[in-house]
């Protein structure tokens, strides 16, 4: 086996699209304990995309439950109103449950696969087994009255009997998660669990971390401190924020003070933070209640009719550095490789005609840093990577605008120093062939490609 040589022209593209998940949580029914309709769902979807000074992202829903409030095992209807207002859906199976009560869920998630079919699978980008179970059952959970939750075994017999209820439906293969906090996810009881998800959401609130600095002049630090934990204890899986918020109203907790200016703050330091590292985000909350006023409340709207009444803060993200004119700006280099939310970088491999028949692995190599070898790479921000091959490879001329169509050969979901990644396997073709590689998870990383020790994207031949 044999490597090929290495890059045969690089290209830094800006990323040509926003892939990154952007919704808020959605409940079953009213705070007057009244089950949401269709026709309630597709007016609080619509109204999401309408948000001020959004540009129409939030297209996604995150839901808790897969049944329609005040049934036995009925298909949520929230689910005919994403298909309707063309709403990606985060599916949710409540799991602080006992196995025959789960069973309800799923059938209720069987039935919805029945009804609705390939519709309902274009719509769905994951399904959440659970929300803060594990968070329940530890001491601060009960301290806090959280309710019932789940055990780390109940919770994998969950996972798996879902996983089992979606084989050789149009749901297979959708990514299956769970959500919790930082800390069930750091706990090492728990690492079960982690080991038999797809990803793991987080849901992180500094304004009830009452044991840290929580004031909202420390609530960027303290959230991704909490989110980079549980990426360390992920086991390379995805990481999705399910939820985040700061409230608008509500009682001081240690330093955290509940406002609308506050809210703004949180917002654009965490959330748009967050859309700007393209990681998935279920902001908590578009509205809590419709009527009367929680405390704390979480909503962006106050009660009301949603499309009707104004956001109490600002929803506008400061412009950064994702220029247009940057997606026409190319970097050719045959080394130097930069890999984040907002470039991509495009290798080009040459195969000999006596390759083709061979077997080709294409592979990612990430040495450790040591001061006998020059491994000059720097990673600011951890993540994973989505490996593209072209219909056709890069020229002088390749940009972001003009990079052309492809296919996803493979994906590292968290790239670690010390690792070697076989991304694919697939058949050697002779000629130049372009791949395109795209941060996942917000990696942003920059390295120069070398062969000793070997760093970077390379295809090995077999022989």
């Amino acid at each position: 086996m044999h490597l090929t040589s290495t890059l045969g022209a690089t290209a830094l593209l800006a990323a040509t699209a926003n892939a990154a998940l952007r919704g808020f949580n959605y409940g079953a029914f009213f705070n007057n304990q009244a089950p949401k309709q269709q026709a309630d769902f597709e007016y609080e979807f619509n109204a999401a995309k309408q948000l001020p000074g959004t540009n129409g992202a939030f297209t996604a829903a995150r839901l808790y439950t897969m049944i329609q409030h005040g049934t036995i095992n009925s298909p949520i209807s929230a689910i005919q109103a994403a298909i309707n207002t063309n709403t990606q859906l985060l599916l949710g199976l409540w799991a602080s449950v006992d196995d025959a009560t789960f069973q309800n869920e799923i059938s209720a998630l069987k039935t919805a696969i029945s009804q609705y079919g390939q519709a309902f699978a274009d719509h769905v980008v994951g399904i959440s087994v659970g929300s803060e179970d594990l968070y329940r059952i530890t001491p601060t959970g009960i301290e806090n009255h959280s309710g019932v939750g789940a055990q780390p075994d109940q919770l994998i017999r969950y996972i798996q009997q879902t996983r089992a209820a979606i084989q050789n439906t149009p749901l297979a293969g959708k990514p299956i998660g769970h959500v919790d906090t930082w800390t069930a996810y750091v706990n090492g009881t728990n690492a079960g669990v982690i080991s038999n998800l797809d990803f793991l959401g987080v849901d992180g609130y500094p304004y009830f971390q009452t044991t840290m600095a929580n004031s909202i002049e420390n609530a960027n630090q303290t959230f991704y401190d909490s989110y980079q934990a549980t990426v360390n204890s992920a086991q390379g899986k995805p990481v999705w924020v399910t939820e985040t918020g700061w409230p608008v109203s509500g009682p001081q907790q240690n330093q955290a003070v509940a406002s609308p200016d506050n809210a703004r703050i949180y917002w654009e330091d965490v959330a748009c933070s967050l859309m700007a590292k393209d990681i998935n985000l279920f902001y908590y909350t578009l509205q809590d209640a419709q009527w009367g006023q929680p405390e704390p409340s979480f909503g962006i709207k106050p009660a009301g009719d949603l499309a009707q009444v104004q956001p109490l803060f600002d929803t506008s993200c400061p412009q950064r550095d994702k220029c247009s004119s940057a997606e026409q700006h190319v970097i050719g280099s045959s080394y130097s490789a930069l890999i984040s939310p907002t470039r991509s970088t495009i290798f080009n491999f040459y195969l000999s005609p006596s390759d083709d028949g061979k077997i080709c692995y294409l592979v990612f190599m990430l040495p450790n840093q040591s001061p006998e070898f020059w491994t000059p790479y720097q990673i600011t921000s951890p993540g994973g990577i989505n490996v593209i091959q072209l219909d056709s490879p890069a020229t002088v001329t390749t940009n972001a605008r003009i990079a052309g169509n492809g296919t996803l050969v493979g994906t590292v979901p968290q790239l670690n120093k010390g690792q070697f990644y076989k991304v694919a396997t697939l058949p050697c073709q002779s000629g130049t062939i372009g791949y395109k590689v795209d941060s996942l998870d917000g990696l942003n990383m920059q390295f120069f490609q070398v062969n000793a020790p070997p760093l970077g994207l390379f295809v090995m031949v077999s022989d």
